[in-house]
């Protein structure tokens, strides 16, 4: 039974093996691959659908966004369809554009803010300090120094496409609403590879790649 033990444990392998979180990669696409209407928010997972997100976070230990996703979105990135423990929240603001009023910053869970502006830490919120160079590996290193063995990216897509090109990632789940076509937007992140699985919730369909 390795592969079962292998599977069940492996965020444990990762972390002390490759020396960084387990990856997961995450995002939400029309039928005609944009993440949202015309550069705006719009609803695209159903309620089955937005229960698995919510079920995810519970799950792992940390979620990441960036700056535009933060700034566009205003997430909170917490637990609230299922029961279970909010994530730790990382949020990639370079230059520190995001305002402290944001959801992101509220009380609800610690967050981590990368940035190349300072290290400080205050309350609930922790800056770390890393260089705009090869940003997705300085990510990972900041992140494993921190102890957090897993980590849901959530994009935008700039993120999860430097991820992707990369090779930094182990699974990904792709929400594609098969009625939903935008013809304008945000493209969402390019993943070639097959699927591993495909479960179908009414409208939606749930991708599970694999980084193998």
């Amino acid at each position: 039974l390795e592969k079962e033990c292998r599977e069940v444990n492996k965020r444990f392998f990762t972390f002390y093996d490759k020396r960084r979180p387990y990856v997961i990669l995450k995002w939400a696409q029309s039928a005609d691959h944009f993440l949202d209407k015309e550069f705006q928010p719009a609803q695209i997972s159903n309620a089955f659908t937005s229960q698995m997100v919510h079920q995810l976070r519970a799950d792992e230990h940390a979620i990441l966004v960036g700056t535009n996703t933060a700034l566009n979105d205003n997430p909170s990135l917490t637990v609230r369809k299922v029961a279970g423990i909010n994530p730790i929240r990382i949020l990639i603001d370079l230059d520190l554009k995001v305002s402290a009023d944001f959801n992101i910053f509220n009380t609800e869970a610690p967050t981590i803010i990368l940035n190349c502006v300072k290290n400080e830490t205050r309350e609930h919120l922790k800056f770390i300090k890393v260089d705009r160079q090869n940003l997705p590996q300085q990510i990972i290193e900041r992140l494993y120094e921190s102890n957090i063995q897993s980590i849901i990216i959530e994009g935008g897509s700039y993120t999860l496409q430097q991820f992707i090109d990369r090779g930094i990632w182990d699974e990904a789940m792709v929400i594609t609403n098969n009625k939903l076509f935008f013809k304008s937007g945000t493209p969402a992140p390019r993943l070639n590879l097959e699927p591993e699985n495909i479960s179908i919730f009414n409208e939606c369909a749930v991708s599970r790649f694999r980084n193998n």
